[in-house]
């Protein structure tokens, strides 16, 4: 059971220079049956990140409505947060590895409770959340 980042939803549908590795490691899950997951909070750092690029003009609309159009097609299941489970939990891995943004913390929590393992492509929180014994894979090209 996988918990996918927004970073590795991202990078399915736009250019990344990690997109292939993305998508392959997206077939593969599907092909061996994984259970995707993700908490409620997803979709709206989707949209922080296509709206962010948009405005740079890295992304055209267009090509942003791709991950809207696609987005639940992924299958992954996306999760309330539980205020009295996640919000504490959350906050917590956020002091654990020092990080201002509890947003990421949000994927572990759900992780931990769902007995699974968090997926992303951001390097720096892959390897503090590593280091403090947390299940968290980084994507590697």
């Amino acid at each position: 059971m996988v918990v996918v980042d927004a970073g590795i939803v991202v990078a399915l549908f736009t250019p990344d220079p990690r997109q292939a590795a993305a998508q392959a490691q997206y077939r593969g899950w599907v092909a061996a049956g994984e259970e995707r997951h993700a908490p409620a909070v997803m979709p709206y750092e989707v949209m922080n990140v296509l709206a962010r690029e948009v405005w740079a003009g890295a992304l055209t609309m267009a090509e942003a409505d791709v991950v809207w159009t696609n987005l639940d097609a992924l299958g992954i299941t996306v999760h309330p947060f539980e205020a009295t489970g996640d919000g504490p939990r959350s906050l917590a891995i956020a002091q654990l590895l020092r990080r201002r943004h509890a947003t990421d913390c949000a994927y572990v929590s759900l992780a931990e409770r769902l007995g699974g393992v968090v997926w992303t492509l951001d390097g720096p929180f892959a390897h503090a959340a590593t280091a403090a014994g947390l299940p968290v894979e980084l994507l590697s090209e």
